[in-house]
């Protein structure tokens, strides 16, 4: 479960909490929802929302990829590598040809760069 769908969960139950009609159960008697940065019972270990899965490697995949796989608190920094400066305005238009930081590193919210060309064209 992602941070986002986690604190959907928990505010959703508590919303359910607060919308609940007179004489229905109450937030004491309603176990309160364990935050999802808390750690596991009985570990030292914060869950493994903490601690993001390794980048895949993106290199000779369609740049879409990209956006559909990293999280949203990844920052992506792209530039052209054809020397033209183009603009990327259509991810599915163009591939990743190198990638920083190196496919198995665990990105915790940092910045992706990549360097990607159009579909068609050849990697420099």
């Amino acid at each position: 479960m992602t941070r986002k769908r986690a604190a959907l969960a928990v505010a959703g139950a508590v919303l359910a909490l607060t919308a609940a009609p007179a004489g229905a159960a109450t937030a004491a008697t309603v176990p309160a929802p364990v935050p999802a940065t808390a750690p596991a019972p009985g570990t030292d270990r914060a869950p493994a929302l903490d601690r993001p899965d390794p980048l895949p490697n993106f290199v000779g995949r369609n740049l879409f990829r990209v956006y559909s796989t990293v999280s949203a608190e990844t920052a992506l920094d792209i530039r052209d590598l054809s020397g033209d400066h183009r603009k990327v305005l259509w991810p599915p238009n163009w591939k990743v040809c190198t990638q920083s930081p190196k496919a198995g590193t665990r990105l915790n919210g940092g910045t992706l760069h990549l360097g990607v060309v159009k579909t068609g064209e050849k990697c420099p």
